[in-house]
């Protein structure tokens, strides 16, 4: 029997190849010759899966990849010297020269896969290389530790920033993110595999602190059954966990000065994260608080009148018991703070018309993984997490808003719970030898959702620029309401790897919730062919239901009131029409799950010099999807509020998009990606309550087509053992409509668009030695061609600013102190 060493690891199957053991059982069976069994686990013993393993030598080859709980065989190896190679992306790759197979009888490994670090202890590792994998079946793209630390995008110590650096994902005015022309809310958010999103809105809201993840993760198409609650995709980070050696790292320290009328803390955003053992070879832990203060001045505003103090902190915590050799035991908690003054201020909104902002948020979470007799795995897990919110104006005045200032106080408060608790099941059962090999994964979940909300809305005015009374505006309703949901599903998955060189992924799941009260069935399946026998191309395709969850927040708009508008004369005496009511509505017990088909196909190719391509056509489309409607048939004259909430939206995207990656020497390379798409609905608009549109629901894109992007980002060499690191988007502006001063759509989605939007981010970092420890200076500049590019646009056709661009980020110079540790 053979025993490795620290290693990587991969699978390719063949089909004669026959059941693998659980962990425990490898060593103590007797292997056939010619057999060689490899357990791959990581630095903490969790099985790690889809590692690709690679056996060569003078009597022959062999290669195989490895299964859910981390086992993979090679049949048929002539006795003989071999040298067994191990690897998966994202983890360090190992080779092992002298492997001994002999006549007599087989042998078994157990080998440790160690993941990637951005910190290095020694200079002889090897990193796994961009490979084709000819088992996996999904549409995805990653970033790895190193990717989300050391790329320079916008705000590099906020994950949320790095999301847009995946082919197919774009960021909002909000920073909120939109997958293949889906919504926010339409992508599935996970935390080491929990639900992490707002329970409510379902947008993503969390921070943690950047050094604490290990990846993020984007499935855009042909994901499994597995996953539920999101049709635009699945987006999951996972953080590390600390190992038997003690590290730690602290960032961004030392705080800045700013001067506005004296010397002040101007930002301040230190993070740090300690990682170990509990006890050595059994129990480990992370823990990585992150804060941040930020005082930013309006130099046009009077002293004292002209700050935004805000602040927030998130600490991490994680742990992990191996209670026995075929137990794991993992358990999380996350928390985030918030806090801002002043919220809103601007040299055309004073302190008097801001609010004060306070929020927290918190995932607790605990799994439990159990490797059964057989090799069959099962996983338990729970999570419970809760959002709360918390919106004061300065005052009572009465809020008065015009063209370009507003005076008073706002005129809303807002109170805000919601929480989630959910409980997950999967069961993984060991392989089946029945024309070819079938890996079944069976599971359960079960959310409970609950969202509440207490808002106070006074009477507030608007004033047109000669300051006559435009409209005077209130409200009526209940100041109180809540909305829960409870979520169930069931799926059952199957990877069947035909042949060496073609694996079918079907599946099929079940969904229910207790607003909708339908049971809904999502099959889905996805091949895998590889078109030659050296493995450097191949061919993917697939096609699936995917339903959303139900919207709690959107179907809570029936339950927050009334409003009315009263337009009035151009001297500001006299209404013009009687007020005109705003209600939203909607009919319980007969709506449906809104769905989308999600078909895709593609072609992945080495190219001569490691250059790895991906062709991928996306096609969405999605039915009924919910909108609100109104009964105007036309723009001209529309001034009816009354909006019902309809299973009647469709929705297409279409998109052909190109990516390749070259990797060099030292773990540099350039990744690049083409997008053409186009998202369009028959009903454009989003209508709420504080800020509605009177006209008609109308077809057009949807707010966040980008119909052209390209991106690109990577690490190149500089002199004297700097690294240059870069990240490059330039895409289409998005579509916009535009209202008059009544709030009277002119034109519809899509009447114009915003500039196009471009930024070139540049970042050189050079690591160094003081005082008996590793540190990492880092300077660059975001927006290298100081291009404005803006957030929000006046579109109101009324006003003196309209088509005026706000909200623009100009070039900006960073800089970044790290300490890595001791030498």
């Amino acid at each position: 029997m053979l025993i490795l060493p620290a290693a990587a690891v991969g699978r390719y199957l063949p089909p004669q190849s026959t059941a693998p053991a659980p962990p425990q059982a490898v060593a103590e069976s007797r292997l056939p010759a010619g057999t060689l069994a490899l357990t791959v686990l990581d630095e903490t013993k969790v099985a790690v899966q889809s590692a690709r393993v690679a056996v060569t030598g003078p009597a022959g080859s062999g290669r195989c990849e490895t299964d859910y709980d981390g086992h993979c065989r090679i049949v048929g190896l002539a006795p003989g010297v071999y040298e067994l190679r191990v690897e998966k992306e994202n983890y360090f790759a190992a080779i092992e020269k002298n492997v001994e197979m002999s006549a007599a009888e087989g042998s078994a490994a157990d080998v440790t896969l160690s993941h990637q670090r951005e910190l290095v202890e020694r200079v002889d590792v090897i990193y796994s290389p961009p490979a084709i994998d000819p088992q996996k079946t999904t549409l995805s793209n990653t970033l790895d530790e190193r990717d989300i630390i050391d790329l320079p995008y916008e705000v590099e110590r906020d994950l949320l920033y790095s999301f847009p650096l995946l082919p197919g994902v774009v960021p909002d005015a909000t920073a909120q993110i939109h997958v293949d022309g889906s919504d926010s809310p339409q992508t599935i958010y996970l935390l080491d595999g929990f639900t992490f999103n707002s329970p409510a809105s379902r947008d993503y809201l969390s921070k943690m602190s950047v050094d604490a993840v290990r990846s993020v993760s984007l499935q855009n198409s042909r994901y499994p059954v597995e996953y539920w609650g999101g049709t635009g995709g699945v987006l999951t980070v996972n953080t590390g966990m600390g190992d038997d050696r003690f590290r730690f790292v602290g960032t961004d320290f030392v705080p800045s000065i700013t001067e506005n009328h004296g010397l002040h803390i101007g930002s301040f955003y230190p993070r740090f994260m300690v990682t170990g053992p509990l006890k050595k070879g059994k129990a480990w832990f992370l823990i990585a608080p992150q804060a941040e203060y930020d005082q930013t001045f309006y130099t046009d505003l009077p002293a004292g009148q002209n700050s935004v103090p805000s602040w927030s902190y998130s600490p991490l915590a994680k742990a992990q018991v191996n209670l026995a050799s075929n137990n794991i035991l993992t358990g999380s908690f996350l928390f985030n703070g918030f806090g801002e003054n002043n919220a809103g201020l601007s040299e055309f909104t004073p302190i008097p018309t801001t609010t004060d902002q306070r929020q927290s948020r918190h995932l607790v979470s605990l799994k439990d993984q159990i490797f059964l007799a057989g090799g069959a795995v099962l996983e338990l897990g729970f999570a419970q997490t809760a959002f709360f919110s918390h919106v004061v104006p300065m005052g009572n005045e009465t809020y008065v808003l015009g063209p370009t200032t507003a005076s008073g106080n706002y005129f809303e408060t807002s109170l805000t719970h919601s929480g989630r608790i959910e409980g997950i099941a999967n069961l993984i059962l060991p392989a089946v030898h029945d024309a070819g090999e079938h890996e079944f994964k069976f599971g359960l979940n079960l959310d409970r959702i609950t969202f509440s909300d207490s808002l106070v809305r006074n009477p507030y005015e608007i004033v047109r620029a000669d300051g006559t009374l435009d409209a005077a505006v209130s409200f009526a309703g209940p100041s109180q309401f809540a909305r829960d949901n409870v979520e169930a599903g069931a799926y059952a998955q199957d990877r069947w790897s035909v042949t060496n060189r073609l694996t079918l992924s079907p599946g099929v799941r079940l969904d229910w919730d207790e607003i909708v009260r339908d049971v809904n069935v999502s099959p889905r399946f996805a091949l895998s062919y590889l078109l030659e026998r050296g493995g450097d191309t191949k061919l993917v395709a697939g096609s699936g239901v995917y339903y959303d969850s139900t919207n709690v927040y959107l179907l809570s708009l029936p339950l927050q009131g009334e409003r009315l508008n009263t337009f009035y004369n151009t001297a500001g005496t006299m209404p013009l029409v009687p007020p005109v009511l705003t209600q939203f509505q909607y009919t319980p017990g007969t709506l449906k799950e809104p769905y989308v088909i999600n078909s895709s196909a593609g072609i992945e190719r080495k190219m001569p010099g490691s250059l790895y391509t991906d062709f991928e056509f996306i096609n969405k489309t999605g039915q009924d999807g919910f909108a609100y409607f109104n009964g105007c048939t036309m723009i001209a004259g529309c001034l009816n509020g009354m909006f019902e909430l309809r299973n009647t939206q469709t929705t297409r995207y279409n998109a052909g998009r190109v990516t390749a990656r070259r990797q060099f020497k030292g773990n540099h390379f350039v990744f690049a990606s083409y997008t053409e798409s186009k998202a369009n609905s028959n009903a454009g608009l989003q209508f709420n309550l504080e800020s509605p549109i009177f006209g008609p629901q109308l077809p057009g894109p949807l707010p966040w087509d980008s119909p052209h992007r390209f991106l690109s980002w990577g690490f190149l060499p500089l002199i004297r053992g700097f690294d240059l690191a870069y990240s490059v988007d330039a895409r289409s502006g998005f579509p916009f409509y535009i209202v008059n001063q009544n709030q009277q759509l002119v034109a519809g989605p899509g009447a114009d668009r915003f500039p196009a939007y471009f930024s070139l981010d540049l970042a050189a970092e050079k690591r160094f030695h003081l005082f008996g420890f590793l540190w990492a200076l880092r300077l660059g500049i975001d927006n290298v061609t100081n291009r404005q590019n803006a957030a929000y646009v006046d579109n109101n056709v009324d006003s003196p600013q309209f088509l005026t661009y706000s909200a623009v980020q100009g070039r900006v110079l960073t800089g970044r102190v790290r300490l890595l540790g001791r030498k």
